[in-house]
């Protein structure tokens, strides 16, 4: 490697080192002597910015394609580039040996934890792996979620070590995983089995991530290792996963060890969904056979109960106030509500709330509910004094309870207070420096990790003031996410930005649409993160389903414009157009309720028609009733962010008041 490196660099090496020699950098040991100087000490470039970055990348293409020459010729135009360093660690990628490894140290420590050092570190572990060089892997490696390079780690400091004791926990670390591990582990693994390491205890361990993560392979092979007493546990676990009916063969679990037990909660909670009067008959029966804890009893209560009560079925109640108030889960509490709300029982809402832990009964939910419910049992001063309360926080309660108090809605916005020139001396952070020029590339990756550097990792005042600076250079989703990330909430200015104002207010007015409806539906969606993309394939700042756009293009006017791509629907122009002209769709198609549209934005129409009873309720009973909780949070989440953009935009409005006497029934099914 080290005369590929001379011959590659033989014609020009002293015209480069003449000029580097003036920047005063050495960017390659290899090639010059001495230490390396930091970028910060070149000569200022000639070059724009813009020539920087078209220089840069063309920089990055020639060392992959290792034209060496010309890519130093380049570098050193680029020393006081702020992605100057990648193109060092890429260069130094492509030429990794022992004789440079001064260079390579020198590196890794002057970017330690940063991005620009993780590929190089990993790149200069594999080399040293391939070169038998154990010890210096050993003090290069610093962990890491590649499991060939966590082996090799545990290989060779098992062959270095004299304290085992600190290394078992280690090697069973790594040994209880739901994946096989790579064969390099193979040695260590034999000798932490011959030092006794691999109990029953362990094996059962990741028997069971192995099973629960659908590993069957990994879990027959562990079966074999356990004790032939045991395997038949092992047997009953992945029929029980298989399907959940299995418990209802009784025979089989009969309390001959504790783990049987662990097996049948599992799926008991399971078989609720899939079929409850067969999980009641099992639920008796292992009640005679097992001894449950108090705490396993409420679960299962709990279990029953909202799974009746998210189906509107009878009998919820019944269970679910079998468990104690203060015992209850935060999915138990909301479920005992609805199955309260869909029977009007306000005297049993009061009683429940009252019975719930102090801190719990102020928050807003219950305050509004509280509210609404001493008004219906005619406590109205004593309800409107909740409700009051509950007004003076800016949520989807608060502003309901001033829509219904006929108050002006409270934003209670509370600007961040900070100097200019803390926010200058972030800018002159290297790291956010870096993650900018990846944002101008349209590297969103690269330019995250490195913002992550003082955006998550930083002191609480440098991921303020990095929050703040991101909503200056309109880095939103940045802002949005750092500023909840530290608590500062109340700055809505700052978490609620009136980005990409033109496209939306056009697009909004041209599909008639209420512009915060539309700043609402963004916010909530993506955050104005342009290259959003969901598990799902939802993308773009609407999050719009490719299928959802190529329907929407199939059914315009003209000429058959073909499929969308995905990469056009990252377009703001092309999403907002297809997402604005989505809500419009669901609008006319729900006969104008905003409400049934904002939920089928989330959840599809054809479902969220099926939520709507055939007797009328309360708008806010119905919300509250949703059995989907995504989608129940959602619709909260865009009614709160809706009125805060009306605020925003300019009107006084209290968006939610038209909601106060709207009653949700299935003539609304389109």
């Amino acid at each position: 490697m080290r005369n590929k490196i001379k011959q590659a660099f033989k014609k020009q090496v002293k015209p480069l080192l003449l000029l580097l020699c003036v920047g005063g950098t050495f960017p390659f040991a290899f090639a010059a002597p001495g230490p390396v100087a930091p970028a910060s000490n070149a000569l200022p470039s000639l070059l724009t910015v813009d020539e920087q970055r078209e220089l840069f990348v063309q920089t990055e293409q020639q060392i992959k394609a290792r034209r060496f020459t010309r890519a130093r010729e380049n570098m050193a135009q680029l020393q006081d580039y702020a992605l100057y360093p990648y193109l060092e660690a890429a260069f130094i990628g492509q030429n990794l040996s022992l004789t440079n490894e001064p260079l390579i140290s020198e590196f890794l420590n002057e970017f330690s934890d940063t991005p620009v050092a993780d590929k190089l570190r990993t790149s200069w572990l594999h080399y040293l792996v391939e070169h038998n060089e154990e010890e210096k892997f050993l003090n290069y490696y610093q962990g890491s979620g590649n499991a060939q390079l966590q082996c090799r780690y545990l290989d060779y400091l098992w062959k270095k070590t004299d304290n085992l004791n600190a290394l078992w926990p280690q090697v069973s670390n790594q040994w209880v995983s739901d994946r096989s591990q790579p064969a390099t582990c193979d040695a260590v693994f034999n000798a932490w089995v011959e030092a006794g390491m691999r109990t029953e205890e362990v094996i059962w361990q990741r028997f069971m991530l192995a099973v629960n993560n659908g590993q069957q392979g990994l879990a027959l092979y562990l079966t074999r290792l356990l004790p032939e007493e045991s395997r038949y546990l092992a047997q009953l676990s992945r029929r029980s996963k298989a399907n959940p009916t299995a418990i209802m063969r009784f025979q089989d679990f009969r309390n001959k060890d504790l783990r049987e037990k662990d097996i049948l909660l599992p799926s008991l909670h399971r078989l609720i969904w899939r079929d409850i009067d067969e999980a009641k008959r099992a639920w008796v029966h292992y009640q005679s056979v097992f001894t449950f804890n108090e705490s396993e009893v409420n679960d299962m209560n709990e279990r029953f109960g909202v799974t009746l009560s998210v189906r509107g079925e009878a009998g919820a109640l019944a269970w679910l106030e079998k468990v104690p108030v203060a015992e209850l889960s935060d999915s138990g509490r909301q479920w005992i509500l609805a199955a309260l709300l869909r029977e009007r029982r306000y005297d049993r809402i009061a009683m429940l709330i009252n019975a719930l832990p102090n801190d719990e009964q102020e928050k807003d939910q219950w305050r509004y509910w509280r509210g609404r419910a001493l008004i219906e049992l005619n406590f109205l001063e004593d309800g409107e004094h909740e409700l009051y309360e509950t007004a003076k926080h800016r949520s989807y309660y608060g502003f309901l309870a001033s829509a219904r108090l006929g108050i002006e809605p409270s934003l209670a916005h509370e600007p961040v207070h900070y100097e200019p020139a803390a926010v200058e001396q972030i800018k002159k952070i290297p790291s956010m420096q870096r993650a900018m020029e990846f944002f101008a590339l349209n590297r969103m990756l690269d330019a995250r990790r490195e913002w992550n550097v003082v955006g998550y990792r930083g002191s609480y005042d440098e991921q303020v003031l990095s929050a703040i600076f991101a909503h200056e250079n309109g880095r939103y989703d940045q802002a949005i996410f750092g500023l909840a990330r530290t608590g500062l909430f109340n700055d809505v200015e700052r978490r609620f930005p009136l980005a990409f104002q033109e496209l939306l207010a056009s697009n909004a007015e041209s599909q008639g649409l209420d512009p915060a409806w539309v700043y609402a539906i963004v916010r909530r969606e993506s955050a104005f993160r342009t290259d959003a993309v969901s598990p799902a394939g939802a993308r773009g700042l609407m999050q719009v389903m490719p299928q959802t756009a190529n329907y929407l293009v199939r059914r315009s006017p003209g000429p058959n414009k073909g499929q969308i791509s995905n990469n056009r629907l990252l377009n703001p122009e092309d999403n907002v157009q297809l997402g604005t002209r989505y809500m419009n769709e669901l609008l006319q198609r729900t006969g104008n309720n905003w409400i049934i549209a904002t939920a089928a934005y989330n959840a599809g129409l054809n479902r969220v028609v099926e939520w709507l009873p055939e007797q009328p309720i309360d708008f806010d009973v119905w919300v509250e009733t949703m059995p989907y909780q995504e989608t129940r949070e959602y619709v909260k989440n865009v009614l709160a962010y809706q009125q805060i953009y009306t605020i925003l935009l300019g009107k006084n409005a209290n968006v939610l008041a038209p909601l106060i006497s709207l009653q949700m029934y299935a003539e609304y099914r389109g």
